[in-house]
């Protein structure tokens, strides 16, 4: 076993296409860009999430298992004490683990604080017990620059600063100890609303059509009628549109100013860390008509960025398609770890084909419900009914639901191409059913609810999950 320090960092929201490493016009990612550029580091412009929202994407990470096999993926569910996790494995090996994170989705009320020897979920009624007197003093003063100012709307607030802070914390705690370190921080101030701290307004204010103050009530008013709004078929005019997607690209760029905050610490502090930077699942402005992130697993919500940098012979170009327990497995082979990764490959020796992506049948039944009580007439036989399955590859994207099965060809993902390319159908179709039997039956494992406490189901309910 090779003692090394691990930093992942899962960046709330983000889709591929949006940041600087994915070729966005506004450069979002400066610093995932310069990460990306390092000898030693590797960028993945075809990184496929294993599912569509943030609870069974986590929970897919932290356990390299499928949705269909953890189960999470029902708004009702927590992970089963009968799964193992990785954090778990990698203290048993030795590991100092950490784990932070501002959304109630990644926290003990869905089970996925478990492994980790400290856990800090920043709700609003735990910040004074989980970051302590100074951190949170020191936030209060940073108000103005790294949040909303003086308001009690928590919607408006951001939490990276806090993260940051917790994060460099425990670092600092592990540089030089006997134990390593693995650090699991989520950031979650990309997620709608799209509601950048104060002192990051005006960076891509200029691409604005609007007054910033108007751009920012724009974004809240999306978010806060995000189901009435696609119920309505999205009814935005373009300069509408053209705010809601600054607030996101401007949000994103705080999001990677505080990863590139931990990762200077981390660099600091420890004796070469793995880094690993990538997003939970992506985001919606229009595709199918949806915004955030629910019912399709269409690119657009299942495409993010991924660069991981320390790992020597990891290179983007080895894999056709590459998924987060794929990093996992090759991070635990690199250093000899007998830590299990059920769905993962080793990039370096094993690369992957086709990439699968999962939807579960209940949350999609529980939005699609919200959308028809909006608007009745709301047409919703675009969308794949009960479990959807998703294969895709660098050419293709194949998905399967209970009453059909689609073929496109990439990048256009509105003609089915089944019929001309019934090949590759047929391969896809095989390779999914293949997949299923191998890794997607459920665990067996005992169901355990999901816990929320009213302070979470409010955060939840404002961040559209509820």
């Amino acid at each position: 076993m090779t003692d090394r320090d691990i930093v992942w960092l899962t960046l709330e929201s983000v889709r591929q296409d949006r940041t600087s490493v994915g070729g966005h016009e506004r450069d979002t990612t400066p610093f995932l860009q310069r990460l990306a550029n390092e000898d030693n580091s590797a960028t993945f412009d075809n990184c496929t999430t294993h599912a569509i929202w943030t609870r069974p994407s986590s929970t897919s990470i932290l356990t390299g298992r499928a949705p269909s096999n953890h189960r999470t993926w029902s708004t009702d569910l927590a992970l089963s004490d009968d799964i193992p996790t990785i954090p778990e494995g990698l203290r048993d090996a030795g590991y100092r683990t950490v784990g932070v994170s501002p959304i109630a989705q990644v926290s003990a009320a869905t089970g996925l604080d478990r492994g980790f020897e400290h856990f800090h979920y920043l709700g609003k009624d735990q910040l004074l017990s989980e970051v302590g007197p100074r951190i949170l003093a020191q936030y209060l003063l940073n108000l103005q620059r790294h949040s909303a100012g003086w308001t009690t709307d928590t919607r408006k607030h951001s939490t990276g600063y806090l993260i940051d802070a917790l994060a460099s914390r425990h670092i600092r705690q592990a540089s030089g100890g006997d134990e390593p370190l693995f650090l699991y921080a989520h950031l979650g101030d990309s997620h709608h609303p799209y509601y950048p701290p104060k002192g990051w307004r005006d960076r891509f204010e200029d691409d604005l059509d609007m007054p910033i103050d108007q751009a920012l009530a724009a974004s809240l008013d999306m978010s806060d009628r995000v189901h009435e709004h696609i119920a309505n078929g999205l009814p935005f005019d373009a300069e509408t549109w053209n705010a809601i997607e600054v607030m996101y690209d401007t949000s994103l760029s705080y999001v990677d100013a505080i990863a590139s905050s931990i990762v200077e610490t981390a660099r600091a502090e420890l004796d070469d860390p793995i880094i690993v930077v990538t997003g939970d699942h992506g985001e919606f402005f229009g595709e199918e008509g949806l915004l955030a992130h629910m019912l399709s697993t269409h690119t657009a919500v299942t495409n993010v960025p991924l660069v991981v940098a320390g790992v020597d012979g990891v290179s983007g170009s080895q894999s056709g398609v590459v998924q987060h327990a794929d990093v996992m497995q090759t991070i635990v082979g690199e250093l000899g770890l007998d830590v299990p990764v059920p769905v993962g490959r080793d990039i370096r020796t094993d690369p992957r084909e086709v990439a699968f992506t999962q939807r579960g049948e209940p949350r999609s039944v529980t939005k699609l419900q919200e959308l028809l009580r909006h608007n009745p007439a709301f047409d919703a036989s675009g969308f794949l009914s009960g479990v959807v399955t998703s294969a895709r590859t660098r050419e293709h994207r194949y998905q399967r639901g209970d009453d059909r099965t689609n073929l496109y060809r990439l990048p256009n993902e509105s003609v089915d191409v089944a019929e001309s390319e019934p090949e590759v159908a047929e391969w896809l179709a095989d390779e999914t059913e293949s997949w299923l039997a191998t890794h997607g039956a459920s665990s067996n494992s005992r169901e355990r609810s999901a816990e929320f406490t009213p302070e979470m189901a409010k955060q939840l309910e404002d961040l559209g999950y509820l």
